[in-house]
């Protein structure tokens, strides 16, 4: 999204009022940056650490709150997603399986970074309970967020080699996501 020269200038321009809204919209990039101004000394590791958290949660509220606002009153399912194959059906399964195991996908979907902004928007599709939803999210915040600052404390002075580090290994995830949920489908039809 943005260039990694360009946000360490502006966040050492312009510290922790630039760097919380960038933690909401490119979280583990920032994160990783983080760790690494952390290092440096510009700033302490429990702002740092409150800074990136709240960014992760609010991030998610906000694609949970999408989801939610996506499906009407009836709990039908808008024609365009209809088209791409979100048919009443198919969203009264997702319902039924956030119901079941939401919390273990919410976890498994943080972790993995890849499916993550899906997952959390049919979290909210589905109507998941807000409560139960911030909790599995922190919980499974709170490691990522902490291995992602202590690579940038550790690999900092490499950080563009890392973004492409954490970009393939999404990347890789999440095909074997796509191809895992394939095979699923397939075989429940």
């Amino acid at each position: 999204m943005f260039a990694l020269e360009t946000i360490e200038s502006l966040i050492k321009a312009h510290g922790l009022l630039f760097l919380t809204p960038l933690a909401i919209i490119e979280g583990p990039v920032v994160t990783v940056l983080a760790g690494y101004f952390v290092r440096l000394n510009y700033f302490s590791l429990s702002v740092i650490f409150a800074v990136v958290m709240a960014g992760e949660i609010l991030g998610d509220i906000l694609f949970y709150s999408l989801g939610r606002w996506v499906i009407g009153p009836g709990g039908q399912p808008p024609g365009w997603l209809a088209r791409l194959g979100l048919t009443q059906p198919r969203l009264e399964k997702m319902v039924r399986s956030f119901d079941r195991k939401g919390g273990r996908l919410l976890v498994l979907a943080k972790l993995t970074h890849s499916a993550g902004a899906l997952v959390l928007t049919g979290a909210g599709m589905a109507r998941m309970p807000l409560i139960p939803f911030l909790f599995y999210n922190i919980i499974a915040a709170i490691p990522k967020s902490l291995f992602l600052l202590a690579i940038g404390w550790m690999f900092g002075d490499i950080i563009a080699q890392v973004n492409n580090w954490i970009l393939y290994v999404s990347l890789g995830l999440l095909i074997v996501l796509v191809t895992a949920g394939v095979m699923w489908l397939r075989s429940k039809e």
